[in-house]
């Protein structure tokens, strides 16, 4: 555990103003324990401690006030509560509350936030076979959408819940789903129905495209980890190379392409591919595009929107760097999580649904933790710098180039420093286009680091193709 001089700096000044007096002075006492060893609220059904992100959450029954909620804690033996003012008193512990634990000349800060049982209480995933169900747990429903003609008398499930929850009902593990089956799931001693339905609707293909001849020619790690998890995620889909779309390849049977390259290792601004740079190419992307077809970008494959006119200013970012780099950087935010995203004022757009936000936040979460090793690439907005002419005046920057902002980084509170990811939406000459660049948006980590918050940048992902096949 961390701990915090309060008056080291006045200490150190006053020795230094008096080094050549003969008087005592009391030295810095920091021997004192500055612990929260318990906490709780009167009713509360479960409280849970992280002595490593020093994170105190507090679980109470559904339907609880939590504004006004009075803890009692214990603390290491001389230490006291600073912050709050009044730890004593009613605390809407709603949002993300600091308690300071102070001892002799010490202090340690703790975050609490309080949750009710229906809040934490849910279906993390729902699958049947290969076919992945849309998971609404504020409505309390599950959507599966299977191929036409598929037998639904007889399905399978398999899915997860989250931290100590536990299904109740159906028994058994196979159920018809020629009509919707109620699915219950049962935590702290509180019960949660489902209404889980099965749709049989018609697939169009999705595509991942790349300069490889085929995927199993995919060298670099990043782009070969990120193909492998489309292909075992999503029900219909093909690797497609530039060389296939110059031969003729017919782009019409995809509902959407996804282009990421992460493999650019020449420095400086990326330059598009050569074998995408084609007149071909060129021109088979345009007319897929000018049919309603989806386009997802990601990392250096935002060079391809340069050339296929998607924006009103022709240009897809301003700033980018990272791609000289040959040896990772570890992820080490002093925020104690990792990198991530601010989505103000989109907290409601369908490719941030189901997305685990920040403790106590509703606008903000991490795709990359803390410890992770990774090579950091970077094709962004920037609008902060005065050398980019736009001021912080984003608006202005959305009726010029037509992109919707979506996404600035985690520290950018106002969305005006950074911009992460773009949306360009469909007009009646071109389908959708999403970009996204940032250095977090990372799909291999290097040295086998663990990244704890690798669901969400699979939801993520997950939620923008979906999006741009619609």
């Amino acid at each position: 555990m961390k701990k915090h001089t309060i008056i080291a700096i006045l200490i150190a000044l006053i020795t230094g103003l008096t080094a050549c007096s003969d008087d005592n002075y009391n030295a810095l006492d920091i021997s004192g324990e500055v612990k929260i060893l318990s906490f709780t609220v009167n009713g509360s059904k479960l409280n849970i401690l992280d002595e490593k992100t020093d994170y105190i959450e507090v679980i109470m029954p559904s339907g609880t006030d939590l504004t006004e909620l009075v803890p009692t804690y214990t603390l290491s033996e001389g230490a006291s509560i600073a912050l709050p003012k009044e730890p004593n008193s009613p605390t809407n512990l709603s949002v993300l509350t600091t308690y300071r634990v102070v001892n002799k000349n010490l202090y340690h800060d703790y975050k609490v936030l309080a949750k009710t049982v229906d809040k934490v209480t849910s279906f993390t995933d729902f699958t049947i076979g290969t076919y992945k169900g849309v998971v609404d747990n504020d409505a309390r429903t599950i959507v599966v959408k299977l191929p036409l003609g598929s037998e639904v008398t007889a399905l399978r499930p398999t899915f997860n819940l989250s931290e100590g929850a536990e299904l109740t009902s159906p028994n058994g593990t196979t159920h018809n789903f020629t009509n919707p089956v109620k699915y219950t799931i049962s935590y702290l001693g509180e019960s949660f129905t489902y209404d889980v339905t099965v749709e049989l609707v018609d697939f169009r293909k999705m595509a991942f495209l790349g300069a490889p001849a085929t995927a199993n020619d995919i060298t670099n790690l990043d782009d070969k980890a990120a193909w492998t998890w489309f292909s075992e995620n999503f029900p219909v889909t093909e690797y497609i190379s530039f060389a296939d779309i110059k031969a003729g390849k017919d782009l019409s049977e995809y509902a959407v392409i996804w282009y990421h390259w992460d493999s650019y290792d020449k420095g400086g601004d990326p330059v598009i591919h050569a074998d995408a740079n084609k007149p071909e190419v060129i021109e088979a992307m345009n007319n897929y595009l000018a049919q309603g077809g989806g386009l997802f970008l990601s990392s250096a494959g935002l060079t391809l929107g340069n050339v296929l006119n998607i924006t009103k200013s022709g240009g897809m970012w301003n700033n980018a760097w990272g791609f000289e780099r040959t040896e990772p950087l570890e992820v080490n935010d002093g925020n104690g999580m990792g990198w991530g995203m601010r989505i103000t004022g989109h907290e409601q757009h369908p490719i941030y649904k189901g997305i685990r936000m920040a403790p106590g936040e509703i606008d903000r979460f991490f795709l990359l933790s803390n410890g992770c090793q990774v090579l950091a690439h970077n094709v962004i907005w920037n609008f902060e710098e005065a050398w980019t002419g736009w001021n912080e005046d984003v608006a202005r920057w959305e009726n010029e180039t037509g992109g919707v902002h979506l996404a600035a980084f985690h520290w950018d509170d106002f969305m005006n420093k950074r911009g992460l990811i773009t949306e360009y939406p469909a007009t009646d000459n071109r389908g959708p286009v999403i970009t996204t660049g940032a250095e977090m948006y990372d799909w291999h980590q290097e040295g086998g680091s663990a990244n704890t918050f690798r669901d969400n940048l699979e939801k993520l992902t997950y939620n923008i193709l979906n999006y741009l096949s619609e």
